[in-house]
Parts: C-alpha cells; sequence; structure tokens
C-alpha cells in the first residue's frame, strides 16, 4: 500500500519546546523545497494549524476550572484527534506533504494512561477507532525529555500561567509521573528520545540529525 507524504510527529511533555522545533522543522523543509503542514493536537491557537472544532474541543480541555475524569479526557482527546486526523493530516498526506505535528496519541498514552491510570489497551482501542492504522504508525516519532533540573529552571522562566490548563496546574508530582512516562512509553514502544535540555538550535540539529539517520527524508 503506498504511503504519500511523510508525517512526522514530535512529542514530551509540557516546556520541552515541541512547538518551537516543530516549526523550525517547518523551516527547514520548506527551505529544501517540501510543501509542509504543520498541526499541533489537540487544537491550537493558530488556526492553521487545527480546525474550529478541534479548538472549541480544546478550549474546555484546557479550561483548568471544569473537573472532568480521565475517560471525558480520553473522549475530549479523541474527538480533537479524530477531526484533525480527517481533515488536515490525512488530506495533506494524500496530497504528498510533510505533516508535522506537535503531540498525537502518545501524549494521551502518557497522561491518561500513565498520568490518569486509564487502561492502556482501551486507549489504543479508541484511537484506532477514531483515527486508523496510518495515524497510529506514524513514519517518524520522537519524544523530547527535559531533565528535572532542567524542567524546574523553564517552568520559573514562564513563570505563572495566566490560565493554566487541567494538566499544567497539577503538582510536581503529577509532572514527574508524566516525564517518567514519556521515557517508558519510549522505551515500550522503540521511540527515540532526544534531550531537550540544549539550546533551541542544538535540539533542532539532533533531531535533524535522527530524522536523517532514521533515513525517511
Amino acid at each position: 500500500m503506498s504511503r504519500p507524504g511523510q508525517y512526522i510527529v514530535i512529542e514530551g511533555n509540557d516546556g520541552t519546546g515541541k512547538s518551537t522545533q516543530v516549526a523550525k522543522l517547518a523551516d527547514y523543509f520548506q527551505a529544501r523545497g517540501h510543501v509542509v503542514c504543520v498541526v499541533e493536537e489537540p487544537g491550537s491557537d493558530d488556526p492553521e494549524k487545527s480546525t474550529p472544532v478541534a479548538n472549541e474541543l480544546r478550549r474546555i480541555v484546557k479550561n483548568g476550572d471544569l473537573v472532568r475524569s480521565s475517560e471525558i479526557n480520553l473522549a475530549l482527546f479523541s474527538a480533537a484527534r479524530r477531526e484533525l486526523w480527517r481533515e488536515k493530516i490525512r488530506p495533506a498526506l494524500e496530497r504528498g506533504e510533510i505533516v508535522l505535528s506537535a503531540r498525537n496519541y502518545i501524549s494521551t498514552l502518557v497522561y491518561q494512561g500513565r498520568g490518569e491510570g486509564f487502561d492502556e489497551s482501551e486507549i489504543l482501542r479508541l484511537t484506532k477507532l477514531f483515527t486508523d492504522e496510518r495515524y497510529l504508525r506514524p513514519d517518524i516519532m520522537i519524544i523530547l525529555s527535559l531533565s528535572h533540573d532542567k524542567r524546574k529552571e523553564r517552568i520559573a522562566m514562564r513563570g505563572e500561567l495566566k490560565n493554566p490548563d487541567t494538566f499544567e496546574s497539577r503538582g510536581q508530582d503529577f509532572q514527574e509521573k508524566i516525564t517518567k512516562g514519556y521515557l517508558k512509553i519510549a522505551k515500550k514502544y522503540d521511540i527515540p528520545v532526544i534531550s531537550a535540555d540544549g539550546t533551541i538550535e542544538e535540539i533542532h540539529d539532533m533531531l535533524v540529525s535522527k530524522i536523517r539517520e532514521m533515513g525517511r527524508i
């Protein structure tokens, strides 16, 4: 079966610089003549990277005042994921474009699975139901990971968030659980991990090197 386009996902905990690195990769590929589609899950402040429906779902997700169960969080993320897959990602891949996404279902495996204790097999079942095998198996997936000290430093630099979301507002214990969860998921699914402790340029160079090493582009 033909696999037109290239689907590249950059994952990681809050503060690892996913969106910044996706933007730099977009510039990198565009400078080399590729057509690029950038997506942010579960939605984005930039309407070009999302859809109106996904952004409405994201608005609920980011509302830290709404107390929700892990089941509702999974349903919200899955609905946004279906919308982005059908309306943005899959059409771009069919046009032969490079799709760069900040986050995909790995976030749900970590946050709702490892963080909130939801059954991992159920997350995968629902994700497959709402998308398909092409979504579940990106051409390239890389996780950015911050050391404990660097994460504390980044959080301090960001200061107090004006509108902390459901997950950003949780305590340090939860954040550590998420960081460890990403490393466990990376090991289980054989996903490369790159340190996000360096400068923006250093991380970008490592990402480009890893993508070249994986031989996809």
